[in-house]
């Protein structure tokens, strides 16, 4: 997947047309005067964003998730004999770990025996042909019946399943024969965010590679909440219905096994319970990549023809004030990476670069503004050596000696010191995603300051991708999804994925980890074709839309404190006919959840504070170990 791609054009809206972003520009302005004049005297000038960093949890009650056990809770069925369902299953076994969910993982292309059903409250079916299990088929829905909720994962493909319990799934009938699936459309709120959405699903007339579905036609007792559109008429995607006391849920498309999927996989899981609740980061982080940074000389052909003005001026004057604007407007804490050259020397000596008055002159206002900046580099060359391929995608240099590393990085650390000395720069992103371990491991002994590293989720050009949460090597993983000033963008395929992923990490983790670089309107690649204006109303759109939920505003420093506290956590749940009873363990000052109520609506919560997100997802802040829910009369959705 890339990380960046032209989109189609979006109507644009009219610029600066708000009293906020006259005012602003001169209140920037006038604070960088001011900032100035006083430091000309002598004196010391504070830094107020950097007064006070994020509290992080103490080594000693940090519990890695690997010696961690939390509650048995669901039965996974999978075939290793299935050569396209691994992926679903290790996306599903991924996710359901995050959620807290204890699994037990059934192979059954190795063993036809199941363990015994009442251990668990629900189940997950990961495989397409279910003869390996068929005994066990009539067990099953005696089980989901009585109580259990089951979701298929993959769409059963055998017509012998649909003959007999068409009812109890939901399905009035179907061929069984595969339909093509081009667009999605999301007719309810089971993606926060989503409902009424249309998103790209396959590429229009490539009958090759169309993604489908089954033909089902679905009886009046389901509840759908993904619809399919193709060339041979709509189609589920996926659906809930109701069987006996339990729920049965089906997934009727291949987003499963894509790691960009796997919000899907939370959300279709939240269903098969009365309620379910599960550990979230809560955090969005808005990243400037490559600022501050030296600014090119001279004209840019977009700029030059939107503007008539040289690099310089628009930076200084149009674009940063832009970027201080929206800062303003939602609320927004920006987390920038710091480079000192673009030169591509990778040997010694590194020389500091003398020109530092733009970059002292942006960054010292970012600060005071109480925004981040960490490390990007000495310059733009990826921290590599001999043995890393970096095929036909980057002509970089690679490194011939970790100390021509540790010197370089040295250098760029003491130039800061000289323009910000009571910063220390603690988040590391990897220019280009490119980060070899050896090199990761020299950042952990030499750069001790350093305890963040934001690489990508989900990186399609050498799969260096990361995970949320504490690394075995102690650095915190906070990974960034997307990028572009234009992520709401529809289109979702092999390529570029943008909108669809953020939805996706939203309703798994409730985060957000976006990028952007200054530069961006000067690259057609990315998006300089829709000029300044352009971008910044699509940008503005994305920061508006993110505003819709309760979502905390975080520099990366924040974020990765709530990373930490999020992935300590385990939470138990048991459900009565009144209430929600959550144990969370690992629970430091607070935690904070997701929580889907199917079944009664929330009267009183004990131990937290409950937020409404859409319809019935919830956020929860956690104060206790012990938070019970209160539920009101029971009404089937």
């Amino acid at each position: 997947m890339k990380t960046t791609k032209p989109a189609k054009k979006k109507k644009k809206k009219n610029y600066a047309n708000s009293l906020l972003a006259v005012i602003l520009p001169l209140a920037v302005f006038g604070a960088l005067g001011v900032f100035f004049a006083i430091e000309r005297t002598g004196l010391t000038v504070t830094l107020s964003g950097e007064a006070a960093g994020p509290v992080f949890l103490p080594e000693e009650i940090f519990v890695p998730r690997s010696m961690r056990t939390p509650e048995l809770r669901c039965l996974l069925i999978h075939n290793s004999q299935e050569e396209y369902t691994a992926d679903v299953t290790k996306n599903i076994s991924f996710v359901l770990d995050q959620m807290s969910v204890g699994t037990t993982v059934v192979d059954v292309g190795r063993t036809r025996t199941l363990p015994p059903l009442s251990r668990y409250k629900t189940m997950v079916i990961a495989c397409e042909e279910l003869i390996p299990i068929h005994l066990y088929l009539f067990d099953i829905f005696e089980w989901v019946e009585a109580g259990g909720g089951l979701l298929f994962a993959i769409p059963p493909s055998e017509r012998v399943l649909g003959t007999v319990f068409n009812k109890e799934m939901g399905i009035e009938y179907g061929l069984y024969e595969y339909v093509p699936q081009v667009d999605a459309f999301l007719e309810t709120d089971l993606l926060a965010g989503g409902k009424g959405e249309r998103i790209r699903w396959s590429e229009k007339g490539d009958w090759d590679n169309y993604r489908s579905g089954i033909d089902f036609v679905l009886s009046d007792t389901a509840i759908v909440h993904m619809v399919a559109e193709g060339p041979v008429g709509p189609s589920p995607m996926l659906w809930e219905n109701r069987f006996g006391k339990g729920r049965i849920v089906v997934n009727n498309n291949d987003a499963m096994g894509e790691r960009w999927s796997r919000g899907i996989i939370a959300a279709a899981y939240s269903l098969t319970e009365d309620a379910v609740a599960w550990p979230v980061i809560n955090a969005s982080m808005i990243f400037i990549d490559d600022f501050p940074s030296p600014i090119s000389e001279g004209y840019n052909e977009f700029i030059k023809n939107d503007f008539n003005v040289q690099n310089e001026y628009f930076f200084t004057h149009i674009w940063f004030p832009d970027m201080m604007s929206l800062s303003k407007k939602y609320s927004v804490k920006y987390s920038s990476v710091f480079i000192e050259t673009y030169d591509d020397n990778v040997h010694p000596p590194f020389e500091t670069i003398e020109n530092t008055e733009r970059m002292k002159y942006f960054g010292s206002l970012f600060l005071t503004e109480g925004h981040e900046i960490g490390l990007h580099g000495y310059n733009h060359q990826s921290l590599a050596f001999d043995n890393f391929d970096y095929g036909d995608e980057l002509d970089y240099n690679k490194w011939q000696d970790p100390e021509h590393i540790y010197l370089a990085l040295s250098n760029t650390i003491g130039l800061q010191k000289d323009l910000f000395p009571s910063l220390e720069m603690r988040t590391y992103v990897p220019p280009s995603n490119v980060l070899s371990m050896e090199a990761r491991a020299i950042l952990r002994k030499q750069f001790p300051q350093l305890n963040v590293i934001s690489g990508l989720l989900v990186d399609g050009i050498f799969a260096l991708e990361d995970e949320f949460g504490v690394a075995e090597d102690g650095f915190i993983d906070v990974p960034r999804i997307s990028s572009d000033y234009y992520p709401l963008d529809k289109a979702l395929n092999e390529e570029d994925p943008l909108f669809w992923t953020i939805l996706n990490e939203l309703n798994l983790h409730f985060v957000v980890s976006h990028f952007i670089h200054p530069d961006d309107v000067m690259d057609i690649e990315r998006g300089a074709e829709k000029g300044w204006k352009g971008l910044l109303s699509a940008f503005d759109e994305f920061l508006a839309w993110q505003n819709q939920f309760p979502i905390r505003k975080l520099t990366a420093q924040e974020g990765a404190a709530a990373v930490q506290r999020f992935d300590n956590i385990n939470v138990s749940t048991t459900l009565s006919e009144n209430q929600i009873a959550l144990d969370i363990s690992g629970l430091y000052d607070e935690a904070w959840l997701l929580v889907r109520i199917n079944e009664g609506a929330p009267k009183e919560t004990d131990g937290g504070e409950l937020t409404h997100i859409s319809d019935n997802l919830y956020l929860l802040k956690a104060e206790k170990p012990n938070v019970v829910i209160s539920l009101g009369p029971r009404g089937r959705r």
